[in-house]
């Protein structure tokens, strides 16, 4: 069997890598979901050298897998890390070195990094994390996943901490650049999401998805408000299909809201989604993958809808808000709905609304007026 590295071009001077396994006459291709960037600058090129650098090791790994089984060698692990010692000594470890810098850290916010540490951890699900994987897209998602998952201003303060920790490595020279520069922060009072109208949810719903049951969930949540994770923790015992209402216990509020326990109406889609595959009792309603997998998928869908704006997953919740308020509901009502423990929370939508309205009216084209 040969297992080889290729590329295929993509668009804007972008390049795909995948790998190509020749066996018995047969060829097959898996794409490794890693992107070379045009090499327009230079720390553009230093950042494709770390992706083929990986793409390389994944193929080696791949290729040792086979032999094992085809030879039947037992000690894989330790087989690997000899022929591959580049996984662990040229490409250094950013949990080990972050725990190496914690041990002589002695500052009062020692806990917050701790914290923000173990939330990445939590993000990757892996136990270690190689520095050559910080990239901006890397960064950016693991923000989305502290806004998903923790409330307040507390998503920003753990990326701030996540920052620092890179500007450590930076300092003892392993890694070049911050990844984490020109990520704005911005405070959750502000809207940070983009919307999707109506006609764009319709326009997903008929696009092909790579991953229907990620499909299939982000359109419950673009109708019925719950975020990431609720609905990836949702289970059929806590739906009552005779009724067409749901009860959960909000993981994002529990702590500090009295409407933690979250009771919602149903409508005809929201069912119609979540009968697609019926199960029982705790049997979770959507198998989805990991958050940040979903959130490659959620970007493949949106650009093969033709949708032009940065979506995650938070988007539905921010989507359902902004679509109820703008067909009727008063401020109150979607707060309720949304799960909001005042309507402060929910007062930046009315604003959102104001300002797709004056959109609406800007654009309508000029006329010349003629009075002779």
């Amino acid at each position: 069997m040969g297992i080889t590295l290729g590329k295929k071009q993509l668009n804007k001077g972008r390049v795909s890598l995948y790998l190509n396994y020749s066996y018995n006459g047969k060829r097959r291709k898996e794409y490794l979901g890693i992107i070379l960037d045009a090499p327009t600058s230079a720390e553009r090129r230093a950042e494709n050298r770390n992706k083929v650098l990986i793409a390389r090791q994944i193929r080696a790994k791949k290729e040792l897998e086979f032999l094992s089984v085809e030879y039947h060698l037992n000690d894989i692990e330790n087989t690997f890390d000899d022929i591959l010692p580049t996984d662990k000594s040229n490409v250094p470890d950013f949990y080990i070195l972050i725990g190496q810098y914690l041990d002589t850290y002695h500052k009062k916010d020692k806990k917050m990094v701790r914290a923000c540490i173990t939330h990445l951890r939590l993000f990757t699900r892996k136990k270690s994390l190689p520095v050559t994987l910080l990239t901006k897209d890397f960064c950016i998602n693991f923000l989305e996943y502290l806004r998903d998952h923790l409330r307040g201003n507390t998503p920003i303060g753990y990326f701030k901490k996540f920052r620092m920790c890179i500007n450590k490595c930076i300092e003892k020279k392993l890694m070049t650049s911050n990844p984490t520069d020109g990520i704005r922060l911005m405070q959750f009072d502000e809207v940070t999401k983009a919307i999707l109208s109506l006609k764009e949810i319709q326009k997903l719903a008929i696009t092909p998805c790579p991953n229907n049951e990620v499909k299939r969930a982000f359109l419950f949540s673009c109708y019925c408000g719950l975020c990431w994770c609720d609905v990836h923790q949702l289970q059929y015992k806590d739906i009552d299909f005779s009724s067409n209402r749901l009860t959960i216990l909000q993981q994002k509020v529990q702590s500090h809201s009295k409407n933690a326990i979250l009771h919602l109406n149903l409508n005809h889609t929201a069912i119609k989604l979540l009968q697609r595959h019926k199960g029982i009792n705790e049997e979770l309603v959507f198998g989805l993958p990991s958050y940040s997998y979903t959130l490659r998928i959620l970007n493949k869908w949106v650009k093969r809808a033709n949708i032009h704006k940065h979506i995650t997953f938070h988007c539905a919740r921010h989507s359902f808000i902004t679509n109820i308020m703008a067909n009727g509901a008063n401020i109150k009502t979607a707060a309720s709905l949304a799960g909001h423990s005042t309507t402060r929370h929910t007062e930046k939508y009315v604003h959102i609304i104001d300002e797709l309205k004056q959109k609406a009216v800007d654009s309508l084209p000029d006329i010349i007026v003629n009075y002779k």
